[in-house]
């Protein structure tokens, strides 16, 4: 399997090598990504909205710096086929609780779909109480630290992306509306935990399971020749591909492949050609339960009940191009 594996990729990397016109170029950036997380307490209940009920449940803040190795493919001269590439990148991502080695793969055969994969690792600690890597511990009812540098999270994705611009069938520098749908399948799980099979903590997002997930996005937006180039509507969609815990003694009621929804507004800026900035205004759904509780620690041994919306966060995306 190995050897047909290699001789695959050998022969994809042949044929693109091949294709391509040789001007192989290079871009180095850096995106520093920050959230803000207003107060939202948890009601119980079935389908309810939780209004925000303080100014501050918390902040991420994360630097991330990028190599990409941009290939040109072009197999014709036609439009569809013209700007084609192949795409290799080297990624380092770093929060004050966390550092991640990042490697991605990204290829377009045609103007209007792209594919790519990519995998990471992350290495995390705990900082001012902050619990950055943690598996639960249901006697405890808590989640417990892991051991910084001999604990990792890693997480492997593919991804298809479809593309489309309504200047492309209605020419002008004002008619770009644009559509992009995308799909990702991915498989995560923990290296050398004190127990892999629990559930586990990662950043701020709690109730996590080794296994295979998904995340779909959808953006409707309009493109613009100016400083704000872009306003739109994001909606995404995650979770797990099935219940891990749906047998355990202690989650069987947590409901473990609860699909998370996400609705986004969002508009992205140009300073220059080299900077640029998205900021991103989110609402956010959440398990609701049966029970009153009022931290995240408390839900895995809680009964699902419904569906909780809220006001998730603000966040804003700069990215520099050196």
């Amino acid at each position: 399997m190995k050897k047909r594996l290699l001789a695959a990729l050998f022969a994809f990397s042949a044929f693109v090598y091949a294709q391509s016109d040789k001007n192989i170029s290079f871009e180095f950036s850096s995106v520093t990504d920050f959230a803000y997380y207003p107060k939202a307490d948890y009601k119980s209940g079935n389908r309810h909205f939780a209004p925000i009920t303080g100014v501050y449940d918390g902040a991420e803040l994360q630097e991330t710096l990028k190599a990409d190795c941009i290939i040109p493919v072009p197999f014709s001269d036609n439009f569809l086929f013209a700007d084609n590439k192949l795409i290799l990148e080297g990624a380092l991502a770093l929060t004050p609780v966390s550092v991640t080695p990042k490697a991605k793969i990204s290829f377009t055969p045609v103007a209007f779909l792209n594919f790519s994969a990519g995998a990471n690792i992350s290495a995390a600690w705990k900082f001012l109480g902050i619990k950055s890597l943690a598996c639960y511990d249901p006697t405890e009812g808590e989640y417990v630290q892991q051991t910084p540098f001999k604990t990792y999270r890693y997480l492997a994705w593919f991804c298809s992306t479809l593309m489309f611009d309504a200047a492309a069938i209605w020419p002008g520098d004002w008619h770009h509306i644009i559509a992009v749908a995308s799909w990702e399948i991915n498989y995560q799980g923990l290296l050398n935990a004190q127990d892999d099979d629990e559930l586990f903590k990662f950043h701020s997002d709690g109730g996590l399971s080794k296994g295979a997930g998904y995340e779909s996005n959808y953006i409707l937006g309009y493109q613009m020749p100016s400083k704000l180039s872009l306003v739109g509507v994001k909606l995404q969609f995650t979770g797990a591909l099935s219940d891990y815990f749906s047998d355990s003694a202690y989650y069987s009621k947590f409901d473990g492949d609860f699909m998370s929804i996400n609705i986004a507004g969002l508009a992205n800026y140009d300073f220059d050609e080299k900077n640029s900035i998205v900021v991103l205004v989110e609402f956010g759904s959440r398990r609701s339960f049966a029970e009153n509780h009022d931290d995240l620690e408390d839900e895995p041994l809680l009964s699902k009940k419904g569906r909780e919306w809220y006001f998730r966060r603000i966040g804003c995306s700069f990215t520099h191009k050196f």
